[in-house]
């Protein structure tokens, strides 16, 4: 028999990277993900990154990203592609073989990591899970603690968990034995012992070949820092302690009777050969105790070095695949991941995830969508549209199956001439439209389709003097309340062409409207009232018309539990002065954005026929306090915004329209991603809106 041939037989070709030299097998076909391309990442499948949860692979020392390669010769069930394979997941290897034998401070190894876990996270919208093997572990440690783009951030934010494998977080016995491997000094532990005769025994099978670099490995600055306890080491960053780390490691059970040393009681640990026990499991996080791929077969030498526990094999083996792909089953099924953002254009209804769009539907032509709501389950999805020149709405509706993606909605539509606003009571929608200021109500739409039917309203006063319906005795929808009721404004006061808001009312699910507070004004805004996160607050868009020449917007703040209403001071009474849009954040802090116009000064500008022409100033966002408007550091100009529960914010940006009370606002969508970046999910867009948590 060769000695190649004795190789191969005895210990598979693994004893060479037992002694750290770390040869793969034949390397997967990777590619590399669009705006992530070079530091030697690469992903094991071709497929989209967006809306995925990445999975990245590190490799250690004197290896390649071909060092997954296994277990077995058939591609299809090696470790990344296993997990690649799981839903809403994709694998990633990072390869920095041609960086080494330096350590993993150098540029090209611990930064580009952290570079490559940070274009991870923004590309796909998702925390990157890492697992690392042996000095891998090492490396991403390092990477870790890297500033991010995030002003004051780091790159451990961008990870959801970090599982290291074999990693030597306190060093290597064996690179420490480099000049001592046969023949140890006096009180050497049985341990050690143990490692030196199967260093011995690696060195007798290899001898002579080409392919042990063992001693050029183990002088190299990587070979050198990977000493037991060394200060290359010690000097790494320490793990955050907000970042799970879990540890995993081979411990192979050595009887030392066959080598004839003086046997203990039970076998000897010597961890996975090249890395002890106590080094590999020195540190875990926020994830319980280490996982240990215990082998008590090993009773000589040759079978120690085949062992499934070895620093080579144990990366691959089937028990800790499995824990691995649990845990980005766990991982991914429990991440939060941004909610859907529904979003309409000027011809169609949309649905936005992470970077992936659906069209829902199409808006009909010579319509523009008002208002977009979703269910308090988001099983449903509506928008009431009206005509460009305002004459007729209709409300549209589309439902899935509970958990389900819309697959081919089916549109359910209901005229609805005198409709303001839509909303879910619950999971039922409703909307205003009544036009008989004798008659108050409310109408309700089956969500399988059929004629809306009448939900009266009692409780309301007479109307007086009513100048026209539409100004008084007119019942408008604000917004769903919690416990299941309506919040709505009734007109109840006539006199003249600006007969004031009147009362605002909260109503039952009986129909029973009950008064909260008397508000006085011109009339409401034209835009749809802000709703907080959990649906306990209002923002109620105003007008004040005190002349031709003098007007202005504000908001009304309404409590929607003690039915409180808050009427703030304006910003700035320096001209005329209109309220953009109104939004919450996930907190219930109310913000505005406003800007301001000349009013009828000098400065006026006329059309041909008359019209004046606005001279409007610039878009300033402020911040509720109290009872007055404080303007914060945001100077983007801000159409509308929409914060979700979870903290995720989509915002229209853009040039208000010529006519900012008209209450359209076309722009560009932005919005927060999972790894919580901001990207453009769409221009042109009339109206938008998350969907809310499930109850």
């Amino acid at each position: 028999m060769t000695l190649a041939t004795r190789c191969r037989a005895l210990v598979p070709c693994a004893v060479l990277m037992l002694l750290l030299t770390l040869l793969g097998a034949v390397p997967t076909a990777t590619a590399e993900p669009r705006g992530c391309a070079g530091g030697g990442l690469r992903q094991v499948t071709k497929e989209s990154v967006a809306n995925t949860m990445p999975v990245l692979f590190v490799h250690g020392i004197n290896a390649g990203a071909d060092t997954w390669d296994g277990p077995g010769d058939d591609p299809e069930g090696w470790f990344p592609r296993k997990v690649a394979k799981l839903p809403h997941v994709s694998a990633w290897t990072f390869d920095y073989k041609q960086a080494q034998p330096a350590w993993v401070t150098d540029r090209r190894i611990g930064p580009a990591l952290g570079t490559a876990i940070e274009c991870l996270a923004d590309a796909s919208g998702y925390k990157v899970m890492v697992v690392a093997h042996s000095m891998g572990g090492l490396a991403t440690q390092y990477a870790v603690s890297q500033p991010s783009r995030k002003p004051g951030g780091r790159i451990w934010q961008e990870v959801s968990e970090v599982i290291t494998i074999g990693t030597p977080s306190r060093g290597s016995l064996l690179a420490s034995f480099l000049d001592n491997m046969i023949t140890g000094p006096p009180g050497w532990s049985l341990e050690e012992l143990a490692l030196k005769r199967v260093v011995a025994a690696c060195l007798g099978v290899a001898k002579g070949l080409s392919a042990c670099e063992t001693v050029d490995v183990l002088r190299s600055p990587q070979g050198l820092a990977l000493k037991y306890n060394s200060p290359e080491i010690r000097k790494l960053p320490a793990w955050p302690k907000k970042l799970p780390v879990r540890a995993m490691a081979g411990d192979i059970r050595m009887g030392l009777n066959v080598l004839a040393l003086k046997s203990p009681t039970a076998p000897v640990s010597v961890g996975d050969i090249a890395v002890p026990l106590s080094s590999a499991t020195a540190y875990v996080h926020k994830t319980g105790a280490p996982h240990i791929l215990t082998c008590t077969d090993a009773q000589v030498a040759v079978r120690v070095l085949g062992s499934n526990c070895n620093h080579t094999n144990i990366k691959t083996q089937s028990k800790i695949m499995s824990v691995v792909i649990d845990r980005a089953k766990r991982i991914q099924e429990t991440t939060n991941p941004t909610p859907e953002l529904a979003y309409a254009t000027a011809d169609s209804v949309n649905v936005w995830t992470n970077g992936s769009n659906k069209k829902l539907a199409p808006v009909p032509g010579g319509y523009r969508v008002r208002q977009l709501t979703w269910s308090s389950d988001g099983t449903s999805l509506a928008w009431l549209a009206e005509r460009g020149d305002d004459t007729g709405r209709k409300v549209f509706q589309v439902r899935r199956v509970r958990g389900q993606p819309f697959v081919t909605p089916r549109v359910r539509s209901w005229d609805c001439s005198g409709c303001s606003t839509i909303a879910f009571r619950d999971d039922q929608l409703v909307s205003d439209g009544a036009t008989d200021p004798n008659q108050p109500m409310l109408w309700s739409y089956p969500p399988l389709g059929g004629a809306r039917r009448a939900l009266p309203v009692t409780g309301l006063p007479s109307p007086d003097e009513c100048f026209s319906p539409t100004y008084c005795g007119r019942l408008d929808l604000l917004g769903a309340a919690p416990r299941g009721e309506l919040t709505v404004s009734y007109f109840e006061n006539g006199g003249g062409n600006f007969p004031g808001v009147g009362s605002f009312y909260q109503v039952t699910r009986e129909g029973r409207a009950r008064p909260t507070q008397s508000f006085d004004g011109s009339g409401l805004g034209p835009e749809v009232a802000a709703a907080s996160p959990r649906r306990d607050r209002l923002a109620v868009p105003w007008y004040q018309h005190l002349s031709a020449c003098e007007e202005y917007s504000n908001v009304a703040l309404v409590d929607q539990r003690s039915g409180r209403v808050d009427r703030l001071d304006l910003p700035s009474r320096d001209g005329n002065l209109w309220m953009v849009s109104a939004w919450f954040d996930r907190d219930g802090q109310a913000y505005a954005a406003f800007r301001s116009e000349a009013g009828c000064g000098s400065d006026d500008q006329y059309a041909s026929d008359g019209r004046r022409i606005p001279r409007w100033g610039e878009t300033r966002v402020y911040r509720a306090t109290n009872v007055r408007w404080v303007e914060t550091r945001e100077k983007r100009p801000i159409l509308a915004r929409d914060v979700h529960a979870s903290g995720k914010t989509a915002s229209l940006l853009g040039a208000p329209a010529v006519e900012v009370s008209g209450g359209y606002h076309t722009g560009t969508l932005v919005a927060r991603n999972a790894a919580n970046r901001e990207v453009e999910v769409a221009r042109g867009v009339h109206a938008f809106g998350w969907r809310p948590a499930s109850s």
